[in-house]
């Protein structure tokens, strides 16, 4: 498979309030970690892979560039930041690490919907926008910055609406029918649920 000029970035640098002690990169989904699940994809996809986390020793047999975040905030914004501004393409694509199911069909559908003078390529399911599935441009920095210093740290806050392509939920649908790409493990709950989801369904590191 012919690599794509484009950066996978994975944010593996959370605070796991809700896994206390228990770094939730490593847990495993199916046969394998979260992470190595998105990383087979990510290796197997784009010509680089950034993994932004807060302990680098933790991952160096990863075979990725291992950045930490250059904002102190400690928040998906920051680390948005530092993936953007490691990345040696103009986009990229961020996803979080306890996000398993990652689609190949839904990135490659993303990856198809750049066009000039857009910025921002998200997903919009049922619930709203997913910005740690979604494709962004390195333009996008200087907006990203400003909200930094302000201290203001949601994702959506820095988008100017003429820059962002919105993929809406039917066309999502019908790339990923569960919409599963955009499950997230924020709790020991939500962890059994993805290795049950995964149980019989899983296509395999994400290429659903």
């Amino acid at each position: 498979m012919e690599k794509i000029d484009c950066t996978g970035v994975i944010l593996a640098g959370g605070c796991n309030r809700r896994f206390p002690g228990i770094n939730k990169s490593f847990q495993t989904v199916g046969t394998h970690t979260m992470l190595a699940r998105i990383h087979t994809l990510f290796s197997m996809m784009f010509e680089e892979v950034i993994l932004v986390v807060n302990e680098p020793a933790l991952f160096l047999d990863i075979d990725a560039l291992i950045v930490t975040d250059i904002d102190p905030s400690q928040c998906a914004l920051a680390g948005l930041h530092a993936g953007l501004f490691h990345a040696g393409f103009d986009w990229s694509y961020v996803t979080a690490c306890d996000v398993p199911f990652v689609s190949e069909k839904i990135i490659r559908y993303l990856l198809a919907q750049r066009s000039p003078g857009k910025q921002i390529i998200i997903p919009r399911t049922w619930e709203g926008l997913e910005p740690l599935s979604a494709l962004y441009h390195k333009s996008c920095m200087p907006r990203i910055e400003t909200n930094l210093k302000k201290k203001v740290f949601m994702i959506k806050k820095f988008f100017k609406p003429e820059r962002v392509r919105q993929i809406p939920p039917q066309t999502l649908e019908s790339l990923d029918p569960d919409l599963r790409f955009k499950f997230n493990v924020n709790t020991p709950a939500d962890l059994e649920t993805a290795r049950g989801m995964a149980q019989d369904s899983d296509p395999g590191y994400g290429r659903g």
